[in-house]
């Protein structure tokens, strides 16, 4: 009687499997027909130290204020939070969305750092008010400081005494944009007359380019919150006919699309807009490349 039960139960399980291989089969054969999707990895940018041997040229200057407790803070239009270091007077500048900040600091050779006598100005902050309670919190309870790099960006790291990163900061650095630069290329065509000189002055925030005839000056707007943005407005030109106007005219025009800038190489920088290709991606597209003269 259990033999035949046995058996009994072994056909019922021989009926059965060509259905559960033919489910096996149509999973399979679900997986083949679903789409393959491919994901864009952004390419990794290594975090290198950057050892504090030079206090003037480091930490000096202003430093924009992109993290609070690993919290990002972003500004409205028109707003900036930033820190602004003097490292001659030993003092610390800013501004919390809101209210303009100032304090004496003192730098260790051991990346030691304390803040004291913080003065604030006493608007009411709005949205602002939470972001100035806590970066005024952190800073009470800032201990030491690190540099780091990301690619071509700076970083300043405010921590605690547990070296947990209270505040993170960005440098605005655009002083690798600054002097004369011949146009080498405009929208990818090779630019044959090399008498096109462009000067920029980041301190002043001007522009002076001489085309071999007309002579035109602007101005330059940089956006502190974001990493690398330029942007080349009210450009006059003296109005001259030449026979390279047509050259002139095609680089005024890629200059006021300009919204950003890069260091391709130690001789060499780019003006860059940014659009979106066929997939909907945003991308950037050179319109100018510099070379250093």
């Amino acid at each position: 009687m259990i033999r035949k039960i046995t058996i009994f139960a072994l056909l019922l399980t021989l009926m059965a499997s060509p259905d559960v291989a033919f489910g096996k089969k149509k999973k399979d054969k679900d997986k083949k027909d679903k789409k393959i999707e491919t994901v864009f990895i952004e390419p990794f940018e290594q975090e290198v130290d950057l050892p504090i041997t030079n206090e003037m040229e480091q930490i000096n200057g202003e430093w924009n204020v992109v993290e609070i407790n690993e919290s990002p803070v972003m500004p409205i239009a028109g707003s900036r939070v930033y820190l602004n270091f003097d490292v001659a007077g030993h003092m610390l500048y800013g501004n919390t969305g809101t209210n303009a900040i100032n304090a004496t600091y003192k730098l260790s050779k051991d990346n030691k750092i304390s803040f004291d006598k913080m003065l604030v100005t006493k608007k009411s902050g709005g949205y602002f008010q939470y972001i100035e309670r806590d970066l005024l919190k952190a800073i009470d309870d800032v201990t030491s400081v690190a540099l780091v790099k990301v690619g071509d960006t700076e970083y300043m790291e405010l921590k605690n005494r547990r070296r947990d990163v209270l505040i993170k900061l960005r440098r605005q650095n655009l002083d690798f944009m600054n002097g004369p630069w011949l146009v080498k290329v405009i929208n990818g065509e090779d630019v044959e007359d090399r008498d096109i000189k462009l000067v920029n002055d980041i301190d002043m925030l001007t522009v002076n380019i001489t085309s071999g005839c007309n002579i035109i000056n602007g101005v330059i707007t940089i956006d502190p919150n974001k990493e690398f943005a330029i942007e080349y407005e009210d450009l006059k030109s003296s109005h001259h006919q030449c026979p390279n106007i047509d050259t002139e005219t095609r680089l005024l025009i890629a200059m006021e699309e300009a919204q950003s800038c890069r260091k391709r190489s130690d001789r060499e920088v780019e003006l860059l807009t940014t659009e979106r290709d066929e997939m909907g991606r945003s991308v950037n597209k050179t319109l100018v490349i510099l070379e250093k003269k």
